[in-house]
């Protein structure tokens, strides 16, 4: 039976991600960057409705972490939308590819580092498995595109 710590899977997550970014800066494969695009719309999603709001009660202390964690997923979100409708020939794609690779990667690193860590002290296990099981009925459900925040924090599509 799978994990369901939270902390575990999102480590997963991130080993799924830092290896396609590996694999499109081997051979700039469109098709890498457009799987990309989807795995970080679905981490998106249950990070930022399963784990930020449920740690946020949990480890008040981390909440202005998680407003940095939120931004950054913001951030990436707008370069992954702008991604979704672009064409691979287009003179921004490889650029804006990169530069999204960047920014997601510090990221997780950030998570890695340091927020995973503090969590996991402050946070109990059965607290984390329960987190963890409400992400993956979110992941069942999570949009397979980008979304981009709305000015209060929504999740709103970006039109196809």
């Amino acid at each position: 039976m799978p994990t369901t710590d939270a902390i575990v899977m999102l480590r997963e997550g991130h080993k799924e991600i830092r290896r396609l970014i590996r694999s499109y800066r081997a051979c700039q494969d469109p098709d890498v960057v457009r799987r990309l695009v989807r795995v970080q719309a679905v981490y998106a999603y249950i990070e930022c409705e399963g784990m930020y709001p449920r740690v946020s009660v949990l480890a008040p202390e981390t909440e202005r972490t998680i407003l940095t964690l939120r931004e950054e997923h913001h951030i990436i979100e707008v370069l992954a939308a702008e991604l979704h409708e672009m064409r691979p020939e287009d003179i921004a794609f490889d650029a804006k590819a990169r530069l999204m690779m960047d920014l997601v990667e510090r990221h997780m690193d950030a998570e890695d580092d340091a927020w995973f860590p503090h969590v996991r002290s402050v946070v109990g296990r059965k607290e984390l498995r329960e987190i963890g099981a409400w992400m993956a009925m979110l992941a069942e459900r999570a949009p397979q595109r980008p979304q981009r925040p709305s000015r209060r924090g929504e999740w709103d599509t970006v039109a196809a």
